[in-house]
């Protein structure tokens, strides 16, 4: 009697995860990371050449991300991709980019940086390419 008791109960929760499991079959779809970024994918694409590589200055902190470093990888591929951390000052990312052969910095938001910050203030090594006063390409010129 106890183990028809036992095979009933294993087959009632077996049927209530299989249900469970089938609602998944249903419910909407993640939204892609990075997808805040998506009116300026055509942009970058345009502004940087297939065999340029470029710098991506990730806005927070490790454990912040958006998801906007992925998604740039994967719509500017086969460019040369980097990343670095805002908090990296000028000159590490200056000789990074020299060191790795990179020309452009792509600035999908630049609210997102610090007012002061190197990638929102003019700079004589690097000129700017606007969609907007938000977002734009920087490229090396030194």
């Amino acid at each position: 009697m106890w183990r028809r008791r036992l095979a009933f109960l294993v087959v009632a929760v077996w049927l209530v995860v299989c249900v469970a499991r089938l609602t998944l079959l249903v419910a909407p779809p993640e939204t892609p990371p990075g997808q805040s970024a998506q009116p300026v994918f055509g942009f970058f694409e345009n502004a940087i050449p297939s065999s340029a590589g470029y710098l991506f200055v990730l806005p927070g902190e490790f454990g912040q991300d958006t998801g906007i470093g992925p998604r740039l990888r994967y719509e500017l591929y086969p460019r040369m991709y980097d990343d670095v951390r805002a908090s990296q000052d000028e000159q590490f990312v200056h000789d990074l980019m020299r060191r790795e052969h990179l020309r452009y910095v792509v600035v999908p938001d630049a609210s997102q940086y610090p007012a002061d910050h190197w990638t929102r203030a003019q700079r004589d090594w690097l000129s700017r390419t606007s969609l907007d006063g938000d977002r734009y390409v920087l490229e090396v010129t030194q």
